[in-house]
């Protein structure tokens, strides 16, 4: 008698129903698990949308008020440019400044070049320029807010150009980039240098990112998000698993961790993790230990590039910059709203009095490493009602920029002007 029966086809019927049901019911379990999570991180997302509107209305007793435009919203050329800020706002991967803008854009007001520097109308003089000035910053030196022709680099290189005899003219670069720091801007250098591409004069214009960043991080001279760049570091490292076999089990190891990665950013999981394991605190150092740290990167920062000056003979300005923060201006309505945000903050409060704490600091100590050459902006518009800043972070208004160019000028024209006079000089011999 044979061991197995042979597989009839009522019997192969009968099996393959109950495999279908088995399955059916798999997928049906899966489907109504998968439902209740989206309906619950649903319920979560509409909490959370709900919540801000909410919030604000009981801080202001919930009463309405008129909202107050944006400074320059009734300007007409303003929706033209925020449509071109948009979308050159792209930024992709550069080794060792992590990120500059992605490529080339040509707008009426927003334009980026071959290099990705924002472009800086001057002069298009054939032949070599009488000198070269190198600026760096943040966002508020490449422009955020301000068209072609009126950033800090555009309004320099008009008062640049006084200085350069007839048929001459002084180059001006915008190195400046979103978010970056004052070590990302000493390093931009240092790569510009290595190839060959020297400045007569660089300028750096920083103070903002550098103050947040050291609240953000908690350690000073980090670049801004840095715990992105851990973690994207991390999943990179996981994706790229190097088993045995690089066929399916890499691509099933590849969907599992992309899974999880999705699971992982849904609210509901992270609630859960939260009263599982709350997530490790950012160390919350004294406003004064935390102000020294800040002053002391910025320092040393400025001690490597006087020696890069010395080595690749150019001459450095320094320019601390003005902030919400920390002003002492006359605000207008748009500027007092802003301020209203950053007073009902705990972290917003802390960061302006790191802003004011860092500003003696830095005078102290540049006053003997940069004589002359250290411009701090910080309480530049004391008294002043003009419209300065664009949003909370900062940003400047178009109006300010020549404010803020008037009052490292002097230091600036000082450092320029020995310079072309000694290249023009030897031109003529």
């Amino acid at each position: 008698m044979p061991l197995l029966a042979p597989l009839t086809s009522a019997s192969f019927r009968t099996v393959a129903v109950k495999a279908f049901s088995v399955l059916r019911d798999f997928w049906l379990i899966v489907g109504v698990c998968v439902a209740l999570l989206f309906f619950a991180e649903s319920c979560y997302w509409l909490q959370d949308s709900a919540r801000g509107p909410i919030r604000a209305a009981l801080s202001r007793g919930g009463a309405s008020r008129p909202r107050i435009p944006h400074p320059v919203a009734s300007e007409p050329w303003y929706p033209q440019f925020a449509k071109e800020f948009a979308e050159s706002g792209g930024l992709a991967w550069r080794p060792y400044v992590y990120f500059r803008r992605s490529g080339a854009y040509h707008g009426r007001y927003v334009n980026v070049d071959s290099q990705r520097h924002r472009v800086t109308p001057q002069p298009s003089t054939p032949g070599k320029p009488a000198a070269r000035v190198f600026f760096f910053g943040g966002s508020t030196m490449w422009g955020s807010f301000l068209r072609d022709e009126h950033t800090i680099p555009a309004e320099a290189s008009k008062r640049l150009q006084t200085i350069a005899a007839s048929g001459e003219r002084i180059e001006v670069t915008n190195f400046g980039e979103s978010g970056h720091v004052s070590t990302q801007g000493m390093l931009e250098l240092i790569l510009q240098l290595r190839t060959g591409n020297r400045p007569d004069v660089v300028v750096f214009y920083d103070g903002i990112n550098d103050v947040f960043s050291q609240l953000q991080n908690g350690e000073p001279g980090y670049g801004l998000n840095e715990n992105n760049r851990v973690a994207e570091f991390s999943l990179g490292r996981r994706l790229s698993w190097n088993g045995r076999d690089n066929g399916y089990a890499k691509d099933f190891h590849t969907l599992g961790v992309l899974a999880q990665t999705a699971l992982a950013r849904l609210a509901i999981v992270q609630r859960m993790q939260s009263a599982i394991r709350p997530p490790p605190s950012t160390p919350n150092l004294p406003i004064d230990s935390a102000a020294h740290r800040v002053a002391s990167i910025y320092t040393e920062n400025v001690r490597v590039i006087e020696a890069l000056g010395r080595e690749y003979d150019f001459t450095s300005v320094y320019v601390w910059q003005p902030t919400l923060h920390a002003t002492d201006k006359r605000l207008t309505p748009y500027e007092a709203r802003l301020m209203e945000s950053v007073k009902a903050d705990d972290a917003q409060r802390r960061l302006a009095a790191m802003h004011r704490a860092v500003l003696p600091l830095l005078d102290s100590a540049l006053a003997t490493v940069v004589p002359g050459r250290f411009i701090n902006e910080g309480g530049l518009f004391r008294g002043d009602s003009m419209p300065v800043f664009s949003d909370q972070v900062g940003h400047n208004t178009e109006t300010a920029i020549s404010v803020i160019v008037d009052a490292f000028w002097p230091a600036l024209q000082a450092a320029v002007a020995p310079r072309h006079a000694a290249k023009a000089a030897a031109a003529r011999r």
